[in-house]
Formats: structure tokens, C-alpha cells, sequence
């Protein structure tokens, strides 16, 4: 296995850590942060020592020592990962809470972006729909207060011409 195999199995289980288990906060975003530059270095460490003492000739170990790795990052993953109230990913599968279809379905929202760059433009009135609603809650907002003036002076009107009555 070659470190460029080892680096894209580590943003694999990443990205797998941050979709099975989606009620993280920003405490797991840094924390995987951190994670990834460290096992970044280690990759980068353990492949040069790989090559260093010539351990890709020996398969055999080659291959257990990658095993070793994987086993090592994917046990950190699920061992220190923080999830809200103190728990880990180990703990809730020790505790038979396995991630759900929703927990998957929730955690690959929160992992893509709603944007819709082939139909959005800055000459398209679709952009704006927020900011018309805004406009017409300002407008509307007007409109009342020109309402209630105008009834204020009427029922002033009203009054005077009572008295004069």
C-alpha cells in the first residue's frame, strides 16, 4: 500500500466518521481537524521509514504493518471523536446505538452544499426571492401605518363633526 493509499483511506474514514455519526459540533470539527493533520504526518512518517528500511520488499509485513495502521486510525476515530454528552462513537456501539438509516441520511445532508451553480446567475430574479419578501414585510409594514393615519384623521373628523352636531 502506498501513502497516497493510506492518505485517501484516512479522508475516507473521516468523511465516513462525519456521516454515520452527524450530531458532532464544532468541537468534533476541530477535533477531526487535528485528527487528519496528525494521521497526515504519521502517514508521511511511516512511509518514508517504510522506504527507508526497505519493508515494501517484504510483503508480507508490508502489508501487516499498513493493516496495523488502519486499525490504529480507525480505533482513534472511534475512540476519542467527540459527540455531545460526553460520548464517543465506541461508546454508543457499546451500547448497541448503531447509526440509523436517518443518522446516515442526516449526516450526508450535512455534508453537501445547496447550491445550484448551472441555473443561478446575478441577472436571475430567483436569487432574490428573500430579499422581495423583505421588501413587501417593509412595504406592507408602510401601508398600515399610512392606513392608521388616515383613520386617526377621519374618526378626528368624525369627533368634530359630532360636536358641531
Amino acid at each position: 500500500m502506498t501513502g497516497w493509499q493510506r492518505f485517501f483511506l484516512l479522508v475516507v474514514f473521516c468523511v465516513a466518521t462525519l456521516i454515520f455519526w452527524p450530531q458532532y459540533d464544532n468541537a468534533g470539527l476541530t477535533f477531526l481537524g487535528m485528527f487528519f493533520l496528525l494521521w497526515t504526518c504519521i502517514i508521511i512518517l511511516f512511509s518514508i521509514l517504510i522506504n527507508l528500511f526497505a519493508i515494501y520488499k517484504i510483503e508480507f509485513l508490508h502489508r501487516l504493518l499498513s493493516l496495523l495502521l488502519l486499525l490504529a486510525m480507525v480505533a482513534c476515530l472511534l475512540v476519542y471523536f467527540p459527540l455531545p454528552g460526553e460520548e464517543t462513537p465506541l461508546t454508543r456501539i457499546q451500547n448497541n446505538q448503531w447509526p440509523t438509516v436517518s443518522d446516515v441520511q442526516k449526516g450526508i445532508k450535512r455534508l453537501t452544499f445547496n447550491f445550484d451553480f448551472v441555473h443561478r446567475n446575478a441577472n436571475n430574479d430567483d436569487n432574490y426571492i428573500n430579499q422581495k419578501f423583505e421588501k413587501a414585510v417593509g412595504a406592507t409594514k408602510d401601508i398600515k401605518k399610512t392606513i392608521q393615519k388616515k383613520q386617526e384623521t377621519i374618526e378626528e373628523l368624525v369627533v368634530e363633526l359630532e360636536d358641531e352636531k
